[in-house]
């Protein structure tokens, strides 16, 4: 058997749940059948000190703008740390200059290789379309893009047509939506769910004691108001204190939002009943030892959290917002479901999952067997297949 050859692409590595998707895929993939590498636009923090040791030896890595001229001011943006000058550096005298030298180099290490899988979409307007084909990763909804960006619409679609042999989506309603919309490129658009390494996540989940000494529910993602909703999950947390919960709240993970929401929990007298934990390098050991499992957003793509929860044996209990925890839930048969944005629904479903024992053992039963096909099998079985299909359209 022939290995293929596969190029993946990442603008930058940050502390999310899509750099973990990345690499979970990256040591999912059968090296039977498989040479890989990956190219980074930008060199980050996050990516020596944390990611760096969990891409797997055998993937050759390639920083394309490791220069401190080319990367320092992007840096300063991502953090949120970009003054005046740095903008006009950053946003008005460096991009033509970077894109050609990024583009000239990414090029030339594409020419190495079978295809390309551009992990973020970034590429198309950086390089174009290449003499190779070129999957793109699409990671969030697209249903609201009609009323609220139909520019980013139109860019989409264009994309599609010019410089994808396919684009990714990461679930049902995602695919359906997309080729609804865009229904001129409908056999452009594919549907591979996120690689989950289930026996990984659970070695991890079982490495160390529970990190609070009192019972706690816990929540999990980038502390990010645009699109994460914390600020619900604590209202609805309040009720609950309010009641004579006895329960902790940790949150997990970091973010611009985290100065606001400490506030929030101040302003809600549960400043003392909330644990800001931070990032966690291993945070699946604070997702083991809860008692429950919370997911409060706005919009999302496939939430990986939901499923390493499941994973784990946690109940789940989300907002159901779009798109993502309907389709992993089973419409509810595997987890608790509550509007977006509603503290007192979103209070009784917590309530609901720590106290219903029946409630409990029906869904936490129907979990266990749902998550069992998102595992590494049939994902990176379709991942294959959908290489071998576009590497042939072009030959």
């Amino acid at each position: 058997m022939v290995k293929r050859r596969i190029l993946f692409h990442q603008t930058h590595f940050l502390r999310g749940g899509i750099e973990t998707s990345l690499i979970s895929l990256l040591r999912a993939l059968d090296r039977s059948k498989f040479e890989i590498g990956l190219t980074i636009t930008y060199p980050t923090e996050a990516l020596d000190t944390l990611y760096r040791a969990q891409i797997p030896k055998d993937v050759a890595i390639h920083v394309l703008a490791p220069e401190g001229w080319l990367s320092y001011f992007r840096q300063k943006k991502t953090q949120g740390k970009l003054g005046l000058l740095g903008k006009i550096y950053e946003e008005g005298l460096l991009p033509l200059v970077r894109r050609a030298i990024v583009s000239r180099r990414f090029r030339k290490l594409a020419a190495g290789y079978d295809a390309v899988v551009d992990y973020d979409m970034s590429l198309s307007r950086i390089t174009g379309r290449l003499p190779i084909p070129m999957l793109g990763y699409s990671h969030f909804s697209v249903a609201h893009l009609p009323s609220q960006n139909p520019r980013k619409l139109r860019k989409l679609r264009a994309q599609a047509r010019d410089h994808y042999d396919r684009v990714v989506l990461l679930n049902d309603t995602m695919l359906q939506d997309i080729r609804a919309l865009i229904p001129q490129e409908s056999n452009k658009f594919v549907r591979l769910y996120n690689s989950i390494d289930l026996e990984r996540i659970r070695e991890l989940g079982h490495t160390g004691s529970a990190p609070l000494a009192e019972p706690y529910m816990v929540s999990v993602g980038r502390l990010q108001e645009s699109q994460k909703d914390f600020s619900t999950l604590l209202r609805a947390f309040a009720l609950l204190v309010k009641d004579g919960l006895t329960e902790k709240l940790a949150i997990v993970g970091e973010g611009k939002s985290r100065a606001e929401l400490e506030t929030l929990a101040a302003e809600l007298g549960i400043a003392e009943r909330v644990v800001f934990a931070g990032f966690q390098a291993n945070p699946y050991v604070w997702m083991q030892h809860a008692r429950l499992m919370v997911f409060s957003s706005k919009m999302e793509g496939l939430p990986n959290v939901l499923l390493e929860a499941m994973a784990l044996g946690q109940l789940v209990v989300s907002t159901d917002c779009p798109v993502g925890p309907r389709e992993i839930l089973a419409e509810g048969k595997a987890g608790l479901l509550v509007p977006v944005g509603d503290a007192p629904a979103l209070a009784q479903a917590m309530r609901q999952g720590l106290h219903d024992e029946a409630t409990r053992t029906a869904l936490l039963s129907y979990a266990a067997t749902h998550i069992e096909q998102m595992g590494f099998g049939p994902t990176t079985a379709a991942f294959a297949d959908c290489i071998a299909t576009v590497i042939k359209e072009r030959s």
